[in-house]
């Protein structure tokens, strides 16, 4: 932090001093060393310790009788300053000034308010060399400052034991935070600049690198981080550069880089802290990758290295997660339940622990899979003392309900999610939670239920990511109850609401379904038409073109939906749909008296 101090040396005005004196100080500033610049700062915090202790004594013994005010003696006859405790403890000055200089009267104020005053590099020193005349009576600190610099036509900034003075066009930015970064950061790039070979100089450009970040610039800060690890690896700093320069390529969405620099990391610190912390994010990165082969690799290693730290408990909820989405869904749910009852002893007083059960068969799976470990190894090897956080908690039971809800397993996943729903309030997952509820009911069919599920999400949970599957999946369970009218007004509502989703061209196609089945074949056609002009999605240009032929053909136009049926064989990789297809082809040739060609297709 010494180098923070740096500006305020650089930049401070110490009273009543000439032109030509502050000149010369100024230079004898600029030729002392890093290490004389300490000393100096450290001498002057203690002199300005003192200061304030005196005057912390002298307002206590002021404040038993408010009549009682504490003169400031000057050398200059023409300066006088009296301080008083007022009302609320507030101090009030009184000040005479007969043609005295600003930064006399500056001296004497610091002196008797225990307040720095850092004048602005850019400010011409000479507007305070200048005399004035002022006379005020009882008046706080903030407006004789503001009299004072505002004839000069300056601005200050001031807190509680600092006034910084500047140009009233260097506040134009969005905050007086981001004045002081600026020229925090122009410090450090003179620092860089006078002392290059200084090895004090790595917190610059470390610091510098923070900035960087921390105002979402990872470019710039990478190259910080860079210089930081190429020319000083010895620097306690340049492990923490190492880090940071992971998350600069993070930021930048450069996860092979980032992965690199976080391995870089681990190898080069084994027994650092954040180790287990960082090979956490190399199995993150290699997930986001989609290679989740090398993900359970990682997440494994953190499993048996790190068993004694919480990061374990992290690991293995994100090793169940890449068995999710390598389709190994009765393994993910299996190491889910063994985390379950390791934890559920420490996590007596949830609700959520207490009130969610599944069927004693699929409970039974856990002790098997503490026995054999299953395809995720050995996993209980996390320490017991650790409690599981709520986000964490809150995770891990609804993946349990959606492992189930993937198996096809919906009355045991309805009652684990139920639970979820209705005794863990306010946290992140219950929205996801809701709304797969709703996905078991209406894979079981229950549309009913279905449907007032998604609806209640979206009224609960309006900014939801999830809302345009709300909205896309409420309209397809009103048409699966024939609601069509219903179906068709909600789908736009979410159309109107959500026109970026990735939804909208599925909540287009359950319209288009809609139209079809209310028997109103031109607006149905109108609808899939639409949907086949640019569309990159082929899965949803066969399906366009299918409908789009089903929609003539019930119109009688028999040889255009041919059209529309060969387009959709071109692009069709399923099997199953590719008969289904050329059924339609064979069916609207026999409607034409074509019976060759409707035999060829249905040999098809």
């Amino acid at each position: 932090m010494y180098l923070f101090t740096i500006l305020s040396v650089l930049n401070l005005s110490y009273g009543s001093i000439a032109a030509d004196e502050l000149s010369e100080k100024e230079a004898m500033l600029l030729n002392l060393s890093l290490d004389e610049y300490k000393e100096r700062v450290e001498n002057e915090k203690k002199i300005l310790g003192g200061l304030k202790k005196l005057l912390n004594l002298r307002q206590r013994e002021a404040s038993f009788d408010e009549e009682v005010a504490t003169q400031l003696v000057t050398e200059n006859k023409n300066l006088s300053i009296n301080k008083r405790m007022g009302n609320y403890d507030t101090v009030l000055y009184s000040i005479r000034a007969d043609l005295v200089s600003i930064d006399e009267i500056l001296q004497s104020l610091v002196t008797a308010s225990g307040k720095r005053i850092i004048i602005d590099d850019d400010i011409d020193r000479k507007r305070l060399s200048s005399v004035i005349s002022i006379y005020l009576e009882n008046t706080p600190l903030v407006d004789i400052i503001d009299i004072i610099f505002g004839a000069k036509g300056l601005e200050t900034i001031i807190s509680e034991n600092l006034i910084f003075v500047t140009l009233p066009a260097k506040l134009n930015v969005s905050s007086a935070y981001g004045y002081y970064q600026e020229k925090a950061i122009q410090t450090y790039q003179k620092v860089m600049i006078k002392y290059p070979k200084y090895e004090g100089v790595v917190r610059a450009y470390y610091e510098l690198g923070n900035f960087y970040l921390a105002s979402n610039f990872p470019s710039i800060a990478l190259q910080e981080y860079k210089i930081v690890i190429a020319n000083y690896p010895d620097h306690e700093l340049t492990k923490n550069s190492m880090l940071n320069v992971g998350q600069c390529y993070e930021m930048l969405d450069d996860v092979e880089n980032a992965k690199v620099s976080y391995l870089k990391y681990v190898n080069s610190y084994p027994h650092s802290n954040d180790t287990d912390d960082t090979y956490l994010k190399i199995g993150d990165l290699w997930s986001k990758q989609e290679n989740y082969e090398k993900a359970i690799e990682v997440y494994k290693y953190i499993i048996k290295e790190y068993y004694d730290k919480d990061t374990a408990m992290f690991a293995r909820l994100r090793l169940g997660n890449s068995f999710i989405n390598t389709g190994d869904y009765d393994v993910a749910l299996q190491l889910f339940l063994s985390m379950k009852k390791e934890f559920q002893n420490v996590n007596k007083n949830s609700e959520l622990t207490e009130n969610a059960h599944i069927e004693n068969k699929v409970e039974g799976q856990s002790h098997q899979f503490q026995q054999d470990g299953g395809k995720a190894g050995d996993a209980s090897l996390v320490s017991e003392h650790f409690i599981m956080p709520d986000k964490l908690r809150y995770e891990l039971e609804y993946q349990i309900g959606n492992c189930c809800y993937l198996l096809g397993k919906y009355d045991e996943a309805i009652r684990v999610l139920k639970n979820f729903s209705l005794y863990e309030q306010n946290n992140e997952m219950l929205d996801k939670a809701y709304y797969k509820l709703a996905d078991c009911f209406f894979m079981k069919q229950d549309y009913l239920t279905a449907f007032q599920l998604y609806k209640n999400a979206l009224a609960e949970f309006p900014d939801s990511s999830l809302a345009p599957y709300g909205f896309y999946y409420s309209g397809k369970t009103l048409r699966k109850m024939k609601m069509l009218d219903n179906a068709i007004a909600t789908l736009k509502q979410g159309l109107s609401k959500h026109k970026d989703s990735i939804y909208v061209d599925r909540m287009k196609f359950e319209i288009g379904l809609c139209y079809l089945d209310d028997e109103n074949y031109k607006r149905s056609l109108g609808v899939f038409e639409e949907l086949l002009e640019g569309n990159k999605d082929k899965n949803m240009s066969v399906k366009a073109n299918i409908y789009a032929g089903v929609s003539l053909a019930q119109e009688k136009q028999h040889e255009k939906a041919i059209e529309y049926f060969q387009k959709a064989l071109v692009g069709e990789t399923l099997e199953k749909r590719k008969d289904w297809v050329s059924k339609l082809v064979g069916d609207s040739y026999a409607e034409l008296g074509l019976l060759a060609e409707a035999v060829k297709s249905y040999q098809q």
